[in-house]
């Protein structure tokens, strides 16, 4: 009697991918490379982060946002496109066709910090909803929003004020963030392919 074919495939892997893990590693990239750039360590020009901002964190958290949706997460679809939007808008504003740098150059350099403030403060406020959108979330998840938000309200604050020392502080906040993300991204997909199980409280 035929058979139908039959399917190697592991049964984990026939189930719709999580995109969570897409969007974790995306904004791990982008928030390591802003996160060294803001410290002053290792780089100094924004536009050394466009490629990543562009191509790897903002496209990567687009694809997770939508897939989220997708699977009826409104929280994750919201927040992964959310912070695409601000990789977009980085891309964008610290590219040479997107006119910004040139108005702002033209302005002074007060003007440009002002700018570079207002937009940092604008994405902090989502953030603090998302963080307290978290409170019955898993430790390590209300972890990675509350160092978004702290990252953006203090690079924002830093800007306003001129203070090197707050955006340097803002700096950190966003490279650590990177680790999180990364160690939430590592959880999820180790305990997916049956390795390993990382703790997640």
């Amino acid at each position: 009697m035929a058979t139908g074919p039959t399917c190697n495939v592991p049964e984990h892997q026939r189930r719709p991918g999580n995109p969570i893990c897409i969007g974790l590693a995306a904004f791990a990239i982008g928030a390591f490379m802003l996160g060294l750039y803001n410290t002053g360590l290792v780089i100094h020009l924004p536009q050394s982060i466009m490629g990543v901002a562009l191509g790897t964190a903002g496209m990567g958290q687009f694809v997770a946002g939508i897939g989220e949706l997708l699977i009826g997460n409104t929280f994750g679809g919201t927040t992964m496109l959310t912070y695409a939007g601000f990789w977009f808008s980085f891309g964008i504003m610290f590219s040479s066709g997107g006119g910004f740098l040139a108005a702002a150059e033209a302005a002074g350099k007060h003007e440009l910090e002002m700018c570079l403030g207002l937009w940092q403060i604008a994405f902090s406020i989502p953030s603090l909803i998302y963080f307290i959108a978290t409170f019955k979330q898993p430790v390590v998840m209300r972890f990675v929003l509350l160092q978004v938000f702290l990252a953006f309200f203090l690079g924002g604050l830093g800007a306003f004020t001129g203070v090197s020392g707050i955006t340097q502080a803002a700096g950190w906040i966003t490279f650590t963030l990177s680790i999180t993300a990364w160690y939430v991204m590592a959880a999820l997909l180790l305990a997916e392919e049956k390795v390993a199980n990382l703790p997640v409280i």
